[in-house]
């Protein structure tokens, strides 16, 4: 008998959602970088452990909405709840701040009979004395199921964490594969990854709003994949700044970018990146859905 069930992972913005279903995962399914909002689809991480299946659902972080990429990011939220067998909700302990958390996990129903999991994330950059601080706030703002306290990126705690949702997962039929690790297409996978290098790269000059759109993907006879995209920006001097002096910048990024593509595609890839600007794309409903952050059905 097999066991299938989704986990939500939720939290605010930056609480370190995708490093821990990275870490969990064995896979890099969700990119990671120091901006918050770095995530902006559901992405699923996908783990099959013996006769286990678990879905990982990594939500964009809880935040206010601005505009309409951040309304789209809202309703990922929302509708990721559905269905659920398990939840986490995890803090980051070097910055908790418990009256938003406390509003946003007004919005996850207790009703609901789905086991929520605390998670106190980030544990190696505080004392104890703060761990149970925390520990006991959040407590009194929700009826957890469990607490835990990890340090994801240094892939402590997370085996604990996998048990207990391994424990509460129930009877089921596997939806995927066995060497599936995560629902992103391969363009997908393109886009994350180059999004990823980009808001790693120019993390102090070029703000939150880059996307990134693939126009080609072909094989060719020479063995080689063949990837043409292009990285949208909402201003000129956000342009000339990817792009570099005499296009060393953006030569760069490909450069990574390719590198990791390499690894995680397990082929090589020949990498063409071009650069757009599209003025407040992040206010406009057409450009959002064409940039591929379609409403969740």
């Amino acid at each position: 008998m097999t066991k299938f069930g989704a986990v939500g992972v939720f939290g605010r913005a930056n609480a370190g959602k995708s490093t821990l279903i990275n870490g969990i995962v064995g896979e890099r399914v969700s990119i990671v970088s120091k901006r918050p909002q770095t995530t902006r689809k559901r992405i699923l991480g996908i783990l099959t452990v013996d006769d286990c299946q678990l879905v990982f659902c990594d939500t964009p972080g809880l935040h206010a909405v601005k505009n309409k990429l951040d309304a789209y990011m809202h309703e990922e939220i929302l509708s990721t709840v559905k269905g659920l067998q398990t939840g986490m909700y995890l803090v980051d302990l070097s910055e908790p701040l418990p009256e938003d958390d406390q509003s946003y996990l007004s919005q996850l129903n207790p009703e609901s009979g789905m086991p929520l999991f605390l998670v106190l994330n980030k544990a190696d950059l505080v004392d104890e004395a703060t761990i149970a601080k925390v520990r006991e706030q959040y407590c009194g703002f929700y009826k957890f199921d469990k607490v835990f306290v990890t340090a994801a990126a240094k892939d402590q705690g997370l085996k604990e964490v996998l048990a207990a949702i391994i424990a509460a997962t129930p009877e089921g039929p596997f939806a995927f594969d066995v060497d599936d690790y995560t629902s992103l297409s391969e363009r997908e996978i393109v886009e994350e990854t180059v999004r990823e290098a980009a808001l790693q790269k120019y993390y102090q000059e070029v703000p939150h709003s880059i996307a990134v759109q693939v126009e080609q993907f072909k094989e060719r006879d020479n063995g080689k994949t063949y990837v043409e995209a292009t990285i949208y920006v909402e201003k000129e001097s956000h342009k000339k700044i990817i792009v570099g002096k005499g296009g060393d910048g953006i030569k760069t990024l490909g450069q990574v970018a390719r590198q990791r593509l390499n690894e995680l595609l397990g082929r090589d890839i020949f990498l063409q990146l071009w650069i757009k600007v599209r003025a407040n794309w992040r206010r406009d409903e057409q450009w959002i859905e064409r940039l591929g952050y379609r409403k969740s059905i």
